[in-house]
């Protein structure tokens, strides 16, 4: 009886070592690194490389919305063919051996979204919601001194209630009265009071002692044009003042713009497009928003000089995969371009994330012409499998034939979060797009 019992223990120990390792073979740990979170566009299907030495079950799922069928994938190995039938959300249980409970995957089955992909250099104006402190002068009997009340990077909104839009405006209102000034001031989240009394200059106006920003302008790449709404989305990353590194909130405006040169990249030294906008081309977008997924706002009509002449399916996060893909860009002039580069890693994003992968540039010409990705590139779009996958958002310093990009289904998701807000008019690696580093800046103005 008690050896019966001794045998007992042993079976039991050595099927919980069998399974402890089989928990730790390459099949069982690539299911279990699949997102509990599965998004399938209708119209599509999708195979999950179970890849289990094993038959895997599935034990339920919605059959109105989607269907599961295992697939044989190398003779032994099985993998999940999963259809989509209707709109909705279903989830799928799985099972080791059979009997095995194992992992559920929650299916979301959502529209099939296509937009224009981009690739055309725009010129990009953004004008803050109030003037960004950039610096101070000096300026005799000023009380008391801006350095002591104000710091760079605080953003004026209004002085003695009144909104600033533009340098003139504050100069106007100090001007306007004798005494000390009241100045509304954000500094990141908090809003302040400050009061300061001008000095009156030699030339007899009175001054602050004030550097004020009130806009950036550059040149980046536009990723995607959405027909059915109108909406646009660009860079790939957010816009933040040159001196500061603040965030610009406020709207703005994207105009036409060519590429004039090109700067190679080498390691330790991000190269840069060259370029302007087109003077005789009135806007033809208007930006409401500027994120960490790049800008966003309205446009009327698709851009010249796409490259293709109809829409594409966005990618899921899931759809993108290692391997080769397509970077669409404009290295001279205005004319869009393919260039060849390969997607080497992808992060499993379950929610937004900025850096959804890892690009390296293969096109012998794109290299020898720029070196890899340089600034002035971002927000190109990577297109794979037909698919606009990503937009490129920054090189690597160290590296410039590589760099991060952000997945296209990111993007589109905040370009959607953020309708028309035309109203906000009144109210190691480096970005290649952002008004640090593609050429974007405003002249800094004394008030």
């Amino acid at each position: 009886m008690r050896h019966g019992r001794r045998c007992s223990s042993h079976v039991r120990k050595l099927c919980a070592a069998a399974l402890s390792l089989l928990c730790l073979t390459p099949p069982v740990q690539q299911l279990a690194s699949l997102p509990g979170e599965i998004h399938i566009p209708i119209g599509e299907h999708t195979i999950l490389p179970l890849r289990l030495p094993c038959k895997a079950v599935v034990v339920s799922s919605d059959t109105r919305v989607v269907g599961a069928q295992p697939v044989l994938a190398r003779g032994h190995e099985t993998d999940l063919e999963v259809t989509p039938r209707e709109l909705g959300d279903a989830i799928i249980s799985t099972r080791l051996f059979g009997f095995l409970p194992w992992k559920a995957l929650h299916v979301h089955v959502v529209p099939q979204e296509r937009v224009f992909a981009g690739g055309q250099s725009i010129g990009v104006r953004l004008h803050s919601n109030g003037l960004i402190v950039v610096g101070f002068q000096r300026v005799d009997r000023l009380s008391p001194p801006p350095g002591m009340a104000l710091r760079i990077g605080d953003v004026i909104e209004r002085i003695d209630g009144k909104p600033v839009h533009e340098a003139r405006d504050l100069r106007r209102e100090a001007n306007a009265v004798q005494g000390p000034v009241r100045l509304s001031v954000r500094r990141g989240a908090e809003h302040l009071q400050v009061v300061l009394t001008p000095a009156t200059g030699s030339d007899g106006y009175r001054r602050l002692g004030l550097l004020v920003r009130e806009k950036t302008a550059g040149v980046g790449t536009l990723t995607f044009y959405d027909a059915h709404h109108h909406r646009f989305g660009a860079l790939g990353h957010l816009i933040t003042d040159v001196d500061t590194g603040q965030p610009i909130e406020g709207w703005g405006s994207v105009h036409e713009a060519e590429v004039t040169g090109v700067v190679r990249g080498t390691a330790g030294h991000p190269g840069e497009k060259q370029g302007r906008f087109l003077a005789s081309v009135h806007e033809i977008g208007r930006i409401d928003v500027n994120t960490d997924y790049g800008v966003f706002g309205e446009m009327d009509a698709l851009p010249r000089f796409s490259y293709l002449s109809k829409e594409v399916p966005v990618a899921l996060p899931e759809q993108v995969h290692p391997g080769p893909a397509k970077l669409l860009t404009v290295i001279h002039g205005q004319q869009v371009e393919a260039f060849d580069v390969e997607i080497e890693n992808v992060a499993r994003q379950d929610r937004p994330g900025t850096k959804s992968l890892v690009v390296h540039v293969t096109d012998p010409r794109l290299l020898r012409m720029t070196g890899g990705i340089v600034q002035g590139m971002s927000g190109s779009p990577l297109l794979q499998d037909g698919r606009l996958a990503a937009a490129v958002t920054h090189v690597f310093v160290s590296d410039p034939t590589r760099g991060y990009g952000v997945y296209a289904a990111w993007m589109l998701q905040k370009c959607e979060t953020f309708p028309d807000r035309g109203s906000n008019r009144e109210s190691n690696r480096e970005p290649v797009g952002s008004s640090a580093a593609y050429g974007g800046t405003g002249p800094s103005q004394p008030v």
